[in-house]
């Protein structure tokens, strides 16, 4: 749990012979001789924090919703357009407060959790609003999931009522729970042994499900009258609640489960905001095609509510002709998105551009974050989209999205190499495997210690001691490197790296170099099984519409005096699409199981 209390900087006092160093936590009793030293060593850790010029907000993501529509009750919130939907602050309020009562009404209290199943859409959102309204923690669950997925998810989460629609295109939701639940829809109520506590299934369905018995309540009819106890709810409920449950990627086994709290995610939205310049300069429109239920799309989310900026939904799911649509329909000053959706965006951009079919004259900045950005990507979105600036950002499920974001600042290396500076009240520290600081500017792996950081994995303890330490700190997973500035640049993930040779390789840097050639649009770089060096290097490439075959060879000739040999693939492989998670990240594990496959076939 975050310490409100916590001293940030080095405190040096005397005391008769003996010099005290108070570092964030540990008090170290040192001679005069030894408290030099340690000043001098300590100067050069590889150790930031960002004070804050504005105060820590102490209050719910419920609470700054009704601020928000209190002061800007005519300004549009959200603008659905795939379901051709539109909502003021005040429309959206109310209905977030009609559901909230009606919610509480079917039993739900304070602290219960809440699934939510689905694309993104207003149910979506305004169900994440009455839920915070109404006191509940939310657990955001992938619209992809197969019935297993979503069983672990129900029963990991503990999950006490689920709202879903009954599809949307390939999801089939209402037909995943007739295979997990196949007694519900007659029999009138949930007593399921393999789900103890879940009560309620809310469904988003034109049919009335009141006619016959069914454990379903229609998601329609709850939208009723206001209740006022919602209000007493929310004046009950303490920052430090839990309001959001995010599950981790899975990319290495099980997900786990990040407990996030609204002290947490309310200041990140804040911050997240300010950094973004959301509040200069009159309402913003905001282009989201990233996945609510990611913790990405759910901070710009809370960001714009924060703020009083428009939320505006191209598509149920990604659809790159969608975003570019809706960005010149509804006239969008921003966009996010993960690389790999950016580069379907081009795709689409150079098709509609030569039809003359689209204008993004209102847009002015973008932003990416959810994997590593290349720098060739960069230039490339930030000039056809003619965007003024593109900042890329960091963050992961466990800090509520966001920490580290470019300020529009950076020197023009700086733009395409790093992401940019740490948010207000916020540190970091960069480790090596003892645990002990680097030196700035050299690598290892990141820590982050603040407000935003998860109070834990919901229910595993030992998965929480492998991240979080007694301190605050918690372990990223990412070989970084902090300058003395604070500026900081992702090497990559490191479980990613491929060890060949006994040669330590980041498969980041191989890719950045790939993707500057004509060619390819995108290269992702894995290790694969080797009997003398360990491992090798495959390259699996997407070609452009219009590009030549390469082979191995010209591969190896455009890596040649650019890398070290060591790092030139082996092995290539060309792909027309890559597995991908639902919020736009390559699954490499999957390309390794493809090599796997064909090895042996």
């Amino acid at each position: 749990m975050y310490n409100m209390q916590l001293r940030s900087s080095v405190l040096i006092g005397v005391a008769t012979q003996c010099k005290y160093v108070n570092l964030n936590y540990n008090i170290a009793r040192l001679t005069a001789n030894q408290a030099q030293l340690s000043k001098r060593s300590y100067a050069l850790r590889a150790y930031y924090h960002q004070p804050g010029t504005r105060p820590l907000r102490y209050g719910t993501l419920g609470q700054h919703l009704q601020e928000t529509a209190a002061k800007f009750s005519e300004r549009t919130a959200l603008i659905s357009c795939h379901e051709n939907k539109c909502y003021t602050y005040a429309e959206v309020t109310c209905e977030a407060e009609k559901l909230a009562a009606q919610l509480k009404k079917l039993g739900m209290r304070g602290g219960d959790i809440v699934g939510l199943w689905s694309t993104n859409n207003a149910l979506w959102y305004v169900s994440f609003l009455a839920a915070q309204l109404a006191g509940l923690t939310v657990a955001c669950i992938n619209p992809a999931l197969q019935p297993q997925e979503l069983a672990y998810a129900l029963q990991k989460a503990k999950v006490k009522m689920l709202i879903t629609k009954t599809e949307c295109g390939l999801y089939k939701f209402q037909e995943v729970l007739k295979e997990l639940l196949p007694n519900a829809a007659a029999s009138g109520t949930i007593n399921s042994d393999q789900f103890p506590h879940l009560r309620h299934i809310v469904l988003d369905s034109e049919a009335s499900l009141s006619t016959t018995p069914c454990a379903y309540t229609n998601w329609r009819e709850l939208l009723a009258a206001p209740s006022a106890e919602t209000t007493q709810v929310l004046q009950q409920l303490s920052p430090e609640s839990a309001c959001c449950i995010q599950f981790t990627s899975g990319t290495t086994g099980l997900p786990k489960v990040a407990l996030l709290s609204n002290f947490a995610f309310s200041n990140q939205a804040y911050f997240f905001g300010q950094a973004l310049g959301l509040e200069a300069g009159g309402a913003k429109r905001i282009c989201l095609p990233l996945p609510l239920f990611h913790v990405f799309g759910l901070s710009v989310m809370n960001a714009a509510i924060e703020h009083g900026a428009t939320l505006v939904l191209p598509s149920a799911r990604f659809n790159s002709a969608a975003v570019l649509e809706s960005i010149s329909k509804e006239g969008c000053h921003i966009i996010f998105g993960t690389p790999t959706m950016y580069v379907d965006m081009l795709v689409q951009l150079k098709h509609q551009q030569s039809l003359n079919k689209i204008s993004l004259d209102t847009l002015r900045l973008g932003a990416v974050g959810g994997a590593a950005c290349s720098p060739e990507l960069h230039t490339q979105v930030k000039q056809l989209f003619g965007l003024s600036e593109f900042r890329i950002g960091y963050g992961m499920s466990e800090t509520c999205g966001a920490y580290f974001v470019q300020t529009g600042t950076e020197s023009a290396d700086e733009a395409v190499t790093t992401v940019g500076r740490l948010f207000e009240h916020i540190e970091v520290k960069v480790i090596d495997n003892q645990g002990e600081a680097v030196r700035f500017g050299e690598q290892g792996e990141l820590c982050v210690r603040g407000y935003l950081v998860m109070t834990e994995y919901l229910d595993d303890v030992m998965k929480t001691k492998e991240v979080l330490d007694k301190h605050g700190w918690l372990k990223t997973g990412d070989k970084f490197i902090l300058e003395s500035n604070g500026v900081g640049r992702i090497v990559g993930r490191i479980k990613d790296v491929i060890i060949r040779g006994g040669e330590n390789i980041f498969p980041k840097e191989i890719e950045d170099h790939l993707d500057t050639h004509e060619d390819i649009v995108e290269a992702q770089i894995i290790g694969v099984p080797d009997d003398r060096l360990g491992e090798e290097i495959c390259a699996y490439i997407r070609l452009r519409p219009d590009a030549n075959q390469l082979t191995l060879e010209n591969v190896k000739d455009f890596c040649k005096g650019k890398i070290a040999h060591f790092k030139v693939p082996r092995y290539i492989r060309f792909v027309k699409e890559y597995p991908k998670t639902t919020s736009g990240k390559i699954k490499k594990y999957e390309l390794l199981e493809w090599f796997k496959k064909e090895t042996v076939n």
